[in-house]
């Protein structure tokens, strides 16, 4: 097992599930270019706020810093894979 991986038996913590919706739904609004994979915008994740009801600031920051997080290590690990082929 990966380093950090989780185990079959952890289960999401249920605070972080909107970030991780956010995340599932705006991968799709990547650019994808000569350069590689663009990094999903931040408008598009201020939207997905608005459209899911996150009206707290601190709570949209989370949000964004959880997404811009998770969308960060997928473009690395792509660009790891892609380089290895």
């Amino acid at each position: 097992m990966s380093k950090g991986a989780l185990k079959i038996e952890d289960k999401p913590i249920p605070a972080n599930m909107t970030a991780w919706t956010a995340f599932h739904m705006l991968r799709g609004s990547r650019q994808i270019g000569y350069g590689g994979v663009s990094p999903i915008p931040f408008s598009e994740i201020m939207a997905y706020c608005t459209h899911a009801g996150v009206d707290d600031p601190m709570e949209r920051q989370q949000v964004a810093k959880f997404v811009m997080a998770l969308d960060r290590t997928e473009r690395e690990e792509y660009g790891n894979n892609k380089s290895k082929s």
